[in-house]
């Protein structure tokens, strides 16, 4: 900020807005002849102010005048400007110079001054002074107000113009929830924060006007970023947020915006968005752009430095962490390892002041879903390892991608390994399988054990008969799982990967552009990646030969089928050794699924509720009948059903 008052011990010390005041009544009681004499009765003040126009000049160029100098330099006034600015700060200043100035225009109740008292009162030619260029129009130094039709128009000084001059650094009132202090945030070591500092300090120095570009997803700390280069350069920054800003207001505002930066001499941190930059007005010198995936809006003839925030590696984010909150920094590497997790995300973890790991997880997931509503369907997965009941060879295939899954930024933080591997160490699997066998829950069981959310995705939902959507849905959710640290599952994928035809028409040609980009989506995502499909021969073999895991799903066998039937029905409160017999005979005889035997033991949990009674054989087998007849196929006959006993009896 500006030390405007550098040295106010002696006591005749005024402000540069109480000066030009004090000349200003000076000047006009001169020029009407009514300025009294020095002589007795005159206070020590009164005798001090009874100075020559020349006088007035150097106090304005000395100590007094800094502000006034640094404005007139700053917005490129010319002496005919800085006059009738002079008289504008002036009734502001001191209202009571108002009548002052109406009988010197020889107009009652004209108290602002206007363009012929200007030019009467300093000598100036009759060339109009106001016009649309002039800098006091264009940087809303003073606001013009018309009296009357072919009266003059009066000039009064913006008022944050005249608290500037009296010292004071204040904000429009208007840009008060738009603009904020930038924090002092910590730093990962590996941003290059004094390289980029001075590649912006050249070509400032080159006299072009620059600005710089940070790109990265929501959260990477861009701003913080922005904020540190700004301090290397020596400057405060101040971080802009267009969206507080109404679209009918965006030129004044951010002429309102420049104007403060470049007096009070600090750097601007745009966020994103925001309308056109207008090329006429000059920016401050610092201007850092805050951008994602979308381009910043546009000004002509500027110059914009990219840089693309690097992700803090695994080490930085655990010593952030550590910083923040230094209770849980036991734990700091599980934490950091969490898929997707940005620098803003430490941070308002941290300032939720979690007790435990399991704590700072849950908020990082909600905080997620949050990020991803209206992409697809979000689940905070709840099942385990203990809940899936499969082949111990599949499981053992499972944990190998879910380490994979962990261990994959670690590895891929190797720069030679990262280049190597480039767009083929993508982490997707195919999880095929008839309905009902597990696909989901064991995608949801990856899911739990990373601690991150799960994004489920119908494929055959995304796709769009409109030109270029179904490229745009896809994009759209790899780039929302990515920044919630999501793992994402496309169901029913055969939808999707069999489509691939040969070019007969435009339809042809863009089902297959769309299936290349899905491809290209998996094989540069960062994440874990799932394709579910019931019909795995309708896919393209060369589209699964592009995938890291394929697993197969197999229907379950009676031992399997048998150990779901007796945990549902614990889970439902039912004790399973009295029905120990039924449930033999229902794992044999009854072909069904993991997901029919859940349905089938909650059907039968209900019957019994409703009639007031415990589960019975014949309860089970009614309902895992019910199941198969869903399917259409038929009910094997078994002692307990109606069909066999009426059998028996004419036997």
């Amino acid at each position: 900020m500006i030390p405007l008052h550098a040295d106010n011990k002696t006591r005749m010390m005024m402000s540069a807005a109480e000066l030009i005041a004090l000349r200003t009544r000076t000047l006009i009681e001169r020029r009407m002849g009514g300025l009294p004499d020095p002589g007795a009765g005159q206070s020590e003040e009164e005798l001090a102010c009874n100075v020559t126009d020349s006088e007035f000049d150097q106090r304005l160029a000395g100590l007094e005048g800094r502000a006034w100098a640094r404005l007139v330099k700053l917005f490129a006034l010319s002496p005919v400007e800085a006059d009738l600015l002079q008289l504008a700060v002036a009734v502001a200043v001191e209202p009571a110079l108002g009548p002052l100035i109406a009988r010197a225009q020889g107009a009652e109740g004209r108290f602002l001054p206007t363009e012929p008292l200007v030019k009467r009162l300093h000598g100036h030619p009759g060339r109009p002074i106001w016009r649309p260029t002039s800098a006091l129009s264009m940087w809303r130094l003073v606001i013009s107000t018309r009296y009357g039709p072919g009266e003059p128009a009066g000039f009064e000084a913006d008022p944050r113009i005249v608290d500037w001059l009296f010292g004071t650094l204040a904000l429009d009132a208007t840009l008060l929830l738009a603009i904020d202090a930038a924090r002092q945030d910590p730093l990962p070591p590996e941003w290059p924060v004094q390289e980029t500092a001075e590649r912006l300090d050249h070509a400032l120095k080159s006299g072009t006007e620059v600005r710089l570009v940070v790109r990265g997803r929501a959260g990477t700390g861009r701003r913080a970023f922005a904020a540190a280069i700004a301090r290397s350069l020596g400057r405060d920054a101040l971080v802009v947020d267009p969206a507080m800003i109404p679209i009918s207001d965006w030129i004044d505002s951010y002429i309102r915006v420049q104007r403060f930066a470049l007096y009070a001499d600090v750097a601007l941190v745009w966020r994103e968005g925001g309308s056109i930059w207008p090329a006429k007005i000059p920016m401050a010198p610092i201007q850092i752009v805050c951008s994602d995936e979308v381009l910043p809006p546009v000004r002509d003839g500027a110059a914009d430095l990219e840089i693309v925030l690097p992700e803090p590696g695994l080490a930085a984010k655990a010593g952030i962490w550590s910083a923040l909150v230094p209770a849980l920094a036991a734990h700091s590497m599980q934490l950091a390892a969490i898929p997707g997790l940005s620098l803003g995300d430490l941070k308002e973890v941290g300032r939720a002041a979690p007790r435990t790991l399991a704590e700072a997880a849950a908020h990082l997931r909600v905080k997620g879903r949050a990020r991803m509503r209206e992409v697809g369907q979000v689940i905070d997965p709840r099942f385990d390892w203990n809940d899936l009941i499969l082949p111990s060879d599949l499981v053992v295939q499972l944990r190998r991608i879910t380490f994979e899954a962990r261990t994959r930024p670690t590895l891929m933080e190797n720069p030679e390994t990262a280049r190597l591997f480039e767009g083929a160490a993508g982490l997707s699997a195919l999880f095929a399988g008839p309905p009902g066998v597990g696909k989901s829950m064991a995608a949801q069981v990856i899911a739990q054990d990373l601690g991150v959310n799960l994004l489920v995705i119908d494929l055959a939902v995304t796709t769009s008969k409109f030109i270029g959507e179904t490229a745009k849905n896809l994009s759209n959710a790899f780039a929302k799982a990515r920044a919630a640290g999501a793992a994402l599952i496309f169901e029913e994928a055969d939808a999707f990967f069999a489509r691939r035809t040969d070019v007969k028409d435009s339809n042809d040609r863009h089902a297959n552009a769309d299936t290349n980009h899905l491809l290209q989506l998996l094989e540069t995502h960062d994440g874990l990646v799932i394709l579910s499909t019931n019909r795995r021969s309708n896919i393209d073999p060369a589209f699964i030969r592009r995938l890291r895991h394929v697993v197969e799903f197999p229907k379950p066998g009676p031992g399997e089928r048998r150990y779901l039937w007796k945990t549902m029905l614990a889970a439902l409160g039912i004790d399973p050794t009295a029905l120990l017999a039924t449930l033999d005979s229902l794992a044999n005889s009854y072909d069904l699924s993991p997901a029919q035997i859940k349905s089938a033991a909650l059907s039968a949990r209900y019957a019994a509720l409703e009639t007031g009674s415990t589960v019975t054989a014949a309860g089970l087998e009614a309902a895992a009948g019910a199941e198969l007849t869903k399917e259409g196929r038929s009910v094997p006959v078994s002692a307990h059903s109606p069909r066999r006993q009426r059998s028996m009896l004419h036997g």
